[in-house]
């Protein structure tokens, strides 16, 4: 795999529909990883869609990506080295969010691995 190849999931609109969440069911929330780290991209409002959140944390700054699993659908958190303000989706499948988790700790790896391997 290419490490620059690009990496997403969104929200199950069936989980939105079981959780009466209009939002989400109009506008799936997203999680996208590429080579240069992890980002969201959420719309809070369904009446104001043009007030979005998007969110992103480099590579370099990710302490933990946490896969918390459910029995029908799962939820990701992505955790920076400041501790503060996680960036969190939930709602996922299951087989999106397992390979997302893993590819991004893949990422993370090989990004430690080559600052190590870097000549002082």
């Amino acid at each position: 795999m290419a490490s620059d190849e690009r990496i997403a999931v969104r929200s199950s609109r069936l989980w939105a529909t079981l959780h009466f969440n209009l939002t989400r069911l109009i506008f799936p929330a997203w999680l996208i990883a590429d080579h240069v780290g992890v980002s969201t991209n959420i719309v809070r409002r369904w009446y104001v869609p043009w007030e979005r959140t998007d969110e992103h944390l480099p590579l370099s700054h990710i302490a933990e990506v946490t896969h918390v699993r459910g029995f029908f659908w799962d939820a990701i958190s992505v955790e920076s080295s400041g501790g503060l303000n996680p960036l969190r989706v939930n709602g996922l499948p299951k087989g999106g969010a397992r390979h997302f988790v893993e590819q991004v700790r893949e990422r993370i790896n090989e990004s430690v691995t080559v600052m190590r391997q870097a000549p002082r």
